[in-house]
């Protein structure tokens, strides 16, 4: 199993990405980047790596109960959990 995964690591990659995509196409936050599609390459070109930073408001519309889960992701969030970073002093929420 373990070697299967590693040899074939890219094919499955593009496999669990079609997935994802086929799922969450229609998310508030894909939406803007992809328009419902869910073409692999377009993702790669359109959707930018982003920071916690990039998705908060996302996650405290969320967290707060002003928007449901379906903004980032289909699937229903079961919780939030808290990252403390002293050396920060700051709060992340985390889905």
């Amino acid at each position: 199993m373990l070697e299967e995964i590693t040899t074939n690591a890219r094919q499955i990659q593009e496999q669990l990405l079609g997935e994802i995509l086929s799922k969450n196409a229609e998310t508030e936050y894909l939406q803007g980047f992809l328009h419902g599609q869910t073409d692999k390459q377009l993702f790669k070109k359109n959707v930018p790596i982003v920071t916690y930073d990039h998705i908060k408001p996302y996650i405290d519309r969320i967290a707060n109960g002003k928007a449901s889960s379906d903004i980032l992701l289909v699937e229903p969030l079961i919780g939030f959990s808290l990252r403390y970073e002293f050396s920060v002093i700051s709060v992340s929420v985390f889905p």
